[in-house]
């Protein structure tokens, strides 16, 4: 089937995201329920991701801690807060190409805009980012390195790293519709980035070998940064990381909009 696209369709869609988030009892709704269904008949439920944090960061920090001469104490918190900012942002890119197709069966019954969707895996995504971020100030509190003023500043990186959540979801959730083997593909490239990003290996090393552009040019690196930084050092990111942030959430909605644009109309068919 043949589909044409007018500003008519464009105006459609903006009434749809903004329905959407009108919405937003249903999609945080059953964004919860999603969680809860995760953890069904588990003994300690989503305590699991503290467990799974837990024995990562432990034997991870201690093996390149010791590695790379780090000070285990400045160390910790820098690799929780890299891993767990990481696994929101890779959940945004890979798990958001399941998105309409998890949701088949309400998109087929119910006349709700498929964007609240989205939003619904969003909400999914971000209980492992809580907890994570639990976990950072527990660790933080035991090592004496907690300031509050530095989580407060932390708070325009949050800000920003949902917004750019938004827009990957939305690229991906289309993509992903029409092309199945995308997330299977970008979990694969997403394995590669990951060792590309300062997580694991502290920017400080890769700057001392002369490797700064490994990150600087890495936009997942600066997403990451306008949040741990502020917390770890009790001072905003750099300016220069902000302003990379910004371009990069103009570019993605940009390439969102359009994307959303041309195969909004042929979910329901992709399906």
């Amino acid at each position: 089937m043949k589909h044409s696209y007018s500003s008519a369709d464009k105006s459609r869609l903006l009434r749809d995201v903004i329905r959407s988030l009108l919405l937003h009892r249903v999609w945080f709704f059953i964004g919860m329920q999603d969680v809860k269904r995760r953890y069904r008949r588990s003994f300690i439920g989503p305590l699991w991701i503290l467990l799974n944090l837990g024995v990562y960061v432990g034997a991870i920090g201690f093996v390149y801690g010791v590695m790379f001469g780090q000070d285990l104490k400045a160390f910790l918190p820098y690799l929780m807060l890299g891993f767990v900012t990481w696994g929101l942002i890779s959940a945004s890119i890979v798990d958001a190409g399941s998105v309409f197709v998890s949701a088949e069966g309400y998109i087929k019954q119910f006349s709700y805009p498929k964007q609240i969707y989205i939003l619904r895996a969003i909400v999914s995504n971000s209980m492992n980012f809580a907890m994570g971020l639990v976990a950072v100030a527990v660790v933080q509190l035991f090592l004496g390195t907690f300031e509050f003023v530095g989580w407060l500043l932390a708070i325009p990186g949050f800000l920003l790293i949902y917004i750019a959540l938004l827009g990957h979801t939305t690229i991906f959730a289309y993509l992903g519709t029409a092309f199945r083997d995308l997330p299977h593909a970008l979990a694969a490239v997403l394995q590669v980035v990951f060792y590309l990003t300062p997580i694991v290996v502290p920017a400080s090393v890769l700057k001392s070998h002369g490797m700064e552009f490994v990150y600087l040019v890495n936009p997942i690196y600066h997403l990451i940064e306008v949040v741990r930084h502020p917390i770890l050092n009790s001072d905003l990111a750099p300016l220069s990381t902000y302003g990379f942030v910004f371009g990069y959430i103009l570019v993605v909605y940009c390439v969102g909009w359009y994307v959303a644009w041309r195969l909004d109309k042929k979910v329901v068919f992709l399906l």
